[in-house]
């Protein structure tokens, strides 16, 4: 499985699993359901857990997760949050920040959103100020919060939720923006224009780059939209 790159904070070896899941609609069949979660391994940042769950047809099965081992007591409780931030000023287009780091479960320099877990005690909104301060030195306003969304279901029960910030390149803190990054990190940041961000990723990827998944969806969209415009 790797080893997940996480801030440092204190572990919270909780797992929160849900109590059943509706697997093909409601469509008047039985819902698969996970029956237990037996730990297997784990580490400071990561655990191995086994799931029994009961499938649609009533047959047990298992299944091997990730999980944070930061992960909060709180059956809602989100992980970590993706910071949409969005570059405003008077007649100038909008830009958006990327940042570059080296990865070392893909062994490679991604291009990202800038990221980071929800401590305790946080909310996803005061999590994404925070990091969006720390990683590139821009400070904004929240603009928007979106529901928790799965990043790789199949591996993880890791939940994030995606959040957009207005960024007022006008005022005197952003002016000159200075990271505040801790010893293990390295990050490099970006500015992109929204109509430049497909051309950036596909330049990335010639580069040897790792683009983030959601990055390719932000621009396909950008586009689809444009095109519908035109």
């Amino acid at each position: 499985l790797g080893r997940a790159q996480a801030k440092q904070g204190p572990p919270r070896p909780h797992l929160t699993m849900a109590e059943g899941a509706t697997s093909n609609g409601d469509r008047g069949t039985k819902r698969a359901r996970v029956l237990s979660a037996e730990r297997i391994a784990g580490t400071r940042w990561l655990e191995l857990h086994t799931i029994s769950y009961e499938d649609k047809t009533g047959k047990q099965r298992k299944w091997d997760m990730a999980t944070r081992a930061t992960r909060q007591e709180a059956k809602d409780a989100v992980d970590a949050v993706a910071i949409l931030a969005l570059l405003k000023a008077p007649g100038k287009e909008t830009e958006i920040l990327l940042v570059r780091q080296f990865r070392p479960p893909v062994n490679a320099v991604t291009l990202e959103l800038p990221a980071g877990l929800v401590d305790a005690g946080e909310t996803p909104s005061q999590a994404a100020l925070r990091e969006l301060k720390e990683e590139t030195g821009y400070t904004g306003t929240i603009q928007d919060c979106s529901s928790t969304v799965a990043l790789s279901p199949g591996l993880t029960n890791e939940s994030i939720q995606i959040v957009t910030v207005s960024v007022d390149l006008t005022t005197p803190e952003n002016s000159n923006p200075q990271q505040a990054l801790e010893d293990t990190e390295d990050i490099d940041v970006r500015r992109v224009k929204l109509s430049e961000l497909t051309q950036t990723l596909k330049d990335a990827q010639a580069e040897g780059l790792v683009p983030f998944a959601g990055l390719h969806t932000l621009a396909l969209g950008f586009d689809l939209a444009r095109g519908a415009a035109d």
